[in-house]
């Protein structure tokens, strides 16, 4: 995944009009979720995310499906179109839920029953991996949309070390992501197993894009971390449009942020 200087991907451009063609427009129920899973991986490699974000994007796009299946007519459709900045994904139902439909979520007075929304499924995972989600119910059922931003490469990815006033400084450079997550956590590993007690500030500054395998790297971090005291981890230079979703996701609270504590870094030149 890549990414501008505010943080995680730059916000979606022109969202893809009803007039373009669709990259894929295909039809779902309970036995044809596999189908529909390789089918937006094949487009969304095709298309040019990367590795990560492809899976990030199967994994909303079934979500977003298995509700779909559950709470609407049991069957659905996808539709994904690419623009030059983003690829766009409307998930709709196809109404109320049959006769009989007994999983506890009446239909609504527009007549479609609302997707639910629980931690770390459903609506809520779709929200913590794409860039842009919504959802809308009305009489012909619900349609959910979610985007994910397409962008130039960047930089590899890469660490620095360096010492600054007794503490260690990690700059991560590059796309924090499937391929570069390991290194990170190993990184981490090797600092703890030093034996002073370890005063890191990861300096995120350089981060040119993060998807959720990043995220959960950032995540073991801090709780490896958390657990040796007094060890410590400070965040800088992080990037807005982070932690804005660390906001919206409930996970700021897990992490000391730069701001808090002390200016942002200055990288050398």
């Amino acid at each position: 995944m890549t990414d501008d200087a505010d943080g995680r991907r730059p916000a979606p451009g022109r969202s893809p009009q009803p007039a373009d063609a669709p990259i894929l427009d295909q039809a779902f129920d309970a036995d044809s979720l596999y189908a529909l899973r390789a089918a937006v991986a094949a487009h969304a490699t095709q298309a040019g995310l990367a590795q990560g974000r492809a899976e990030d994007l199967v994994i909303a796009v079934h979500e977003l499906a298995a509700n779909a299946v559950r709470h609407g007519a049991g069957h659905g459709r996808l539709r994904v179109w690419k623009s030059d900045q983003a690829l766009l994904c409307e998930v709709s139902d196809d109404g109320t839920p049959p006769a009989g439909n007994d999983d506890g979520n009446p239909a609504t007075a527009t007549g479609a029953a609302p997707w639910r929304t629980e931690p770390g499924h459903g609506l809520s995972l779709v929200r913590q991996v794409a860039d842009q989600a919504g959802l809308t119910s009305g009489p012909d059922g619900t349609l959910a949309t979610i985007s994910f931003a397409l962008g130039p490469p960047g930089p590899p990815f890469r660490l620095d070390e360096r010492h600054l006033d007794g503490s260690t400084v990690l700059a991560v450079t590059g796309p924090l992501d499937l391929d570069s997550a390991s290194r990170l956590t190993d990184a981490i590993a090797g600092l703890l197993a030093r034996p002073q007690g370890l005063k890191l500030t990861l300096d995120l500054s350089g981060l040119t894009g993060w998807d959720s395998a990043g995220l959960a790297a950032l995540i073991t971090a801090q709780q490896r971390i958390s657990a040796r005291p007094p060890a410590r981890m400070v965040l800088a230079g992080l990037p807005g449009h982070l932690a804005q979703h660390l906001r919206d996701n409930g996970l700021a609270s897990r992490f000391t942020m730069a701001d808090e504590t002390t200016a942002p870094l200055v990288r050398p030149t």
